[in-house]
């Protein structure tokens, strides 16, 4: 399991010929129904295997991981969805949290700026439904520009599976300390 940034991806050819047209502002929005073939599309294009894409559908079927609301998707000029980011449930300890997992966006669309702008559109979503912890297991480099930190020396959060300290983030959404505790994924990420 992990999140991905716009500039990962097997497909990134770094050929600029081969970019899409950079809109000048993203449009982010909740997912519709109408939405979820392309999502799918962008976590098949964006990851080297179907597992992410097999992930976000599976998720997508556990009421119990599920945040309606927490799904979204940044529109390319074109009004198709180029970029994808998804919040689901998890735990620390008992508390309920949210997981980042996975952030996608087409390959035409990396370094462009979709996922940033996914990504915070989403955050703000959770601030705004009242979630307090937000968790993701992602590019050291990436996340800390939404305000992610090393979850278990700055929370004492820590991860299910022994995974780098400097790739397990944590961010407050509502400026409180979270919580503490061992951090349980919704079970279609497939950790014990």
């Amino acid at each position: 399991m992990s999140g991905t940034h716009e500039s990962n991806g097997p497909h990134t050819t770094g050929d600029s010929a081969s970019r899409a047209p950079v809109p000048s502002a993203w449009h982010p929005r909740p997912e519709t129904a109408e939405d979820v073939p392309a999502v799918r599309r962008i976590n098949l294009a964006a990851f080297e295997t179907a597992g992410e894409a097999d992930l976000v559908d599976a998720l997508r079927r556990d009421p119990a991981a599920w945040l309606p609301g927490l799904s979204y998707v940044a529109e390319a000029p074109d009004g198709t969805p180029a970029a994808h980011a998804l919040l689901t449930r998890c735990h620390v300890g008992t508390v309920p949290a949210v997981a980042l997992a996975p952030c996608a966006v087409l390959p035409g669309y990396q370094k462009c700026g979709a996922g940033s702008a996914v990504i915070r559109a989403l955050l703000e979503a959770a601030r705004a439904a009242g979630e307090r912890t937000a968790i993701v297991l992602g590019h050291p480099p990436y996340y800390p520009r939404f305000g992610f930190a090393p979850a278990a020396d700055r929370f004492g959060i820590l991860p299910p599976q022994p995974w780098p300290d400097e790739a397990f983030m944590a961010l407050s959404l509502d400026g409180s300390l979270p919580p503490r505790g061992t951090v349980r994924y919704a079970a279609a990420f497939g950790i014990a």
